[in-house]
């Protein structure tokens, strides 16, 4: 007689669920059994009505994009000087710059509350590229005063200080030719032809008292549109994420109040 083999699992009650598979099915379903209990016991947030949108209300919001915009001019003198920082380090700055003013624009804007996110969103865009415009001026006359800095024309300046001129003449020279080239090259000139020149990474040779340097674009090329974009967006982020707690009908605040009780989660 042949040894009888021991049947294995596969050919032992085929088609029938073994021990283990049982007991993984029953962990599978105890814990979707407790995710779905947890849902059910977590208090889901009501969902934004904003209600009305009265005159008063409208007034408060369009008095908090304004001081938004009257803040942010002044400051986009100082953000366009620090755009130029090494590896784009400059643009750090526009958001801490939108959280700042939309923190202190945030207390006229509370009796509109709530609100529709969406119409902070479009708020803080609007208010965001409205700025931009104003620093795309503020950049194009900026650049035009420095183009003519050392170590640029030096031997310009040196024939200048030796006629008895004064060296700072050079600048101020250099800025007018400048502002004569885009003009011709680029036209219609300003701020429209900066950015045209700026977006096309052009060197511009530039003539002054006999000397002649190539000026060329930091971030010129692609670089420019990218990099202008990402300062708008940021500018953006900031104002919208200072406005969001205009969404809640509440004041939203991380802070107990004298005598609440403390309870985890």
């Amino acid at each position: 007689m042949g040894r009888r083999c021991k049947p294995s699992e596969a050919t032992r009650g085929a088609g029938q669920p073994t021990a283990r598979s049982l007991r993984s099915r029953n962990w599978h379903e105890s814990l979707k059994s407790t995710m779905t209990q947890t849902d059910d016991a977590v208090p889901q947030p009501p969902p934004i009505v904003e209600g009305p949108w009265t005159g008063e209300r409208a007034r408060s919001w369009r008095s908090a994009r304004i001081v938004s915009f009257l803040c942010l001019v002044p400051l986009g003198w100082l953000l366009v000087a620090l755009i130029w920082l090494p590896l784009y380090m400059g643009l750090f700055f526009f958001l801490v710059a939108g959280l700042l003013v939309g923190a202190v624009s945030f207390r006229l804007a509370r009796p509109a509350r709530p609100m529709a996110r969406r119409r902070i969103l479009r708020g803080a865009g609007v208010v965001a590229v409205a700025c931009t415009a104003i620093n795309l001026a503020w950049e194009y006359d900026q650049f035009a005063r420095a183009v003519g800095k050392p170590p640029r024309y030096a031997d310009a300046r040196n024939a200048a200080v030796t006629a008895g001129d004064k060296a700072s003449s050079i600048d101020s020279k250099a800025n007018v030719a400048f502002r004569a080239a885009l003009s011709e090259r680029f036209a219609p000139g300003g701020p429209i032809g900066y950015v045209r020149w700026a977006v096309s990474g052009a060197d511009l040779p530039l003539s002054v008292d006999g000397q002649t340097e190539t000026i060329v674009m930091p971030h010129g090329g692609f670089r420019w549109p990218i990099r202008t974009l990402a300062a708008l967006l940021l500018l953006a982020v900031g104002l919208y994420l200072s406005y969001e707690a205009l969404a809640s009908a509440e004041p939203v605040s991380n802070i107990l109040p004298p005598g609440a009780e403390y309870t985890e989660e």
